[in-house]
């Protein structure tokens, strides 16, 4: 799945702000929960499986992106919040830098098999320059909703 499916072309937010990877992961859950994204009631267990994870290897990648991810039983179909944090956030990344775009990916137990696939295609589209200055620049929801369609599905 693409980055626009996986956000429902509606889950993107600009100009966030994050002191820590931990807080930059619960500002995505929070918003897909306000959003109804999410189930309220399995908040708890999906941050610590998306935390767990992220105790296991940093989700950071290189050139300011990371995409941490949790699986979960309280879904039926995989959902992404991507954040843009201006300032970075320490994320552990693999080449030491910041990172400025994270991408929340929740995926269904029973869709496990799909969440590397998954995961490889969010990374192949981020890792275009254009598509991450693009991204960076955006001041709103639709500048980065039209950034990924412009660019990021090229």
């Amino acid at each position: 799945m693409d980055l626009l499916t996986l956000t429902q072309e509606r889950f993107c937010w600009p100009g966030l702000h994050a002191a820590c990877k931990q807080s930059a992961i619960e500002e995505l859950l929070d918003r897909l929960l306000a959003e109804n994204a999410l189930p309220a009631h399995a908040r708890e267990e999906m941050l610590d499986a998306v935390l767990q994870r992220e105790r296991r290897l940093s989700t950071g990648l290189q050139h300011g992106i990371a995409i941490p991810h949790g699986t979960t039983g309280h879904v039926t179909r995989e959902v992404a919040g991507l954040g843009i944090f201006p300032e970075g956030v320490p994320f552990e990344s693999v080449d030491g830098s910041t990172t400025q775009i994270v991408i929340l990916l929740i995926t269904p137990e029973d869709l496990r098999h799909r969440h590397v696939t998954n995961l490889a295609h969010l990374a192949r589209q981020l890792l275009q320059p254009d598509l991450r200055c693009a991204l960076l620049a955006a001041r709103s929801q639709e500048d980065v909703l039209s950034a990924i369609r412009r660019v990021g599905e090229g």
